[in-house]
């Protein structure tokens, strides 16, 4: 019986590793999994495959002929390495950790990439999504909900987008909380996009967060990942709250995957004259869970108690240049130019500096890069 367990587990490990070399290898989604398992009874099977035999099960002919291109040059050893080098993980579709409710939608990726910490409570978690053009509404909506949602243990899912998304996931690490991104790109360094996220992506791994990609590092971040992104945002939780969004936001798309996966979709109510609220309003129109307050989204995971916030304890600076910047922004309000010419360092390492402590919540830009300690 224990040799039974061994073997099985010795042929999940191996089925997750042919996994990463079809998602290298060929455009790896659901239903080629299915096709290729159902076929040939492994992934491996089907790696070894004749090309007609791979025809006869339905894979296209220039699929074919690129899978074979590019399996000339493939090096598993390679893949593998890198991953190690830049601790990345791969979650299988058959592993114990791959979360069920994402297992449960119509297309579920066969595999994803992930740094950080995969051992989240999804039942308590909820998809925060937005416009990347949001308002002082929206700004409101995410800086009044979310110290409440995350000292109610509610994890916060995004897309790492910036507006809304970034947003999201700044105020969750500011209050503690545990945060989520889906990417539409590579997580590997050269890869994380937005590049102008990057810092945010690192911190979010640092706070005991996650950030993950049904992608293949060195995967650029195409336009057209981010619909196909969108599914997995919406699989993830129970809930999708979509703060602001226009007519033809993206947020709707995320909007529309969860209604088709039967998730609910939660719609803060705007301005009527505002562009940022149509899509939302819209949404509460068409049958959409309407939010008013925060209370309204915790009744849904059974009427969770307000909790009040902690106390606030005074950032610790973890470097040199963050105590520098902290001692002179106790003194002034400063734009970057004088605290560039104040501490008389490299200017990239201060603009990187000051984007981490707006992230931890330790300084405040009160407009036009005037930073302020908070």
């Amino acid at each position: 019986m224990e040799n039974k367990e061994k073997d099985k587990e010795k042929d999940k490990e191996k089925e997750s590793m042919f996994a990463i070399v079809f998602n290298h290898l060929l455009n790896f989604n659901n239903r080629k999994y299915q096709i290729l398992t159902k076929t040939f009874g492994s992934l491996e099977k089907a790696f070894y495959a004749p090309r007609n035999q791979l025809l006869l099960a339905g894979i296209k002919e220039k699929t074919i002929r690129d899978f074979y291109e590019k399996k000339k040059k493939f090096s598993l050893k390679q893949v593998l390495a890198d991953l190690s080098r830049e601790n990345i993980k791969v979650c299988f579709i058959e592993d114990e950790s791959y979360p069920k409710l994402l297992k449960n939608i119509y297309n579920p990726p066969p595999l994803f990439y992930y740094q950080g910490n995969l051992d989240i409570n999804w039942d308590l978690s909820l998809s925060v999504v937005g416009s990347r053009d949001f308002s002082f509404y929206g700004n409101k909506v995410i800086k009044d909900f979310i110290p409440i949602l995350t000292n109610s243990k509610i994890s916060i899912i995004s897309g790492l987008a910036f507006g809304i998304d970034s947003l999201a996931h700044q105020e969750t690490i500011k209050n503690g909380g545990q945060t989520i991104a889906v990417l539409g790109s590579g997580i590997d360094k050269k890869s994380i996009y937005p590049r102008d996220n990057y810092g945010l992506a690192k911190e979010i791994i640092k706070n005991n967060g996650l950030i993950i990609s049904e992608f293949s590092p060195q995967t650029p971040g195409f336009p057209y990942n981010f619909p196909t992104r969108n599914r997995i945002i919406a699989g993830l939780s129970k809930y999708t709250l979509i703060v602001e969004a226009g007519k033809k936001s993206g947020s709707l798309i995320t909007a529309k995957y969860a209604l088709e996966e039967g998730r609910e979709v939660l719609s803060v109510v705007g301005d009527i004259y505002s562009h940022t609220s149509l899509g939302t309003n819209e949404l509460a129109k068409e049958g959409a869970h309407v939010i008013t307050k925060v209370e309204d989204i915790l009744a849904l995971f059974g009427n969770l108690p307000i909790i009040k916030d902690n106390p606030t304890q005074k950032y610790q600076a973890e470097n040199e240049l963050e105590k520098k910047i902290l001692k002179i922004l106790e003194q002034n309000k400063m734009n970057i130019d004088e605290i560039c010419l104040t501490l008389e360092d490299d200017v990239s390492k201060i603009t990187k500096t000051l984007s981490i402590l707006e992230i931890k919540g330790a300084i405040k830009d009160s407009g036009g890069k005037n930073y302020r300690s908070n």
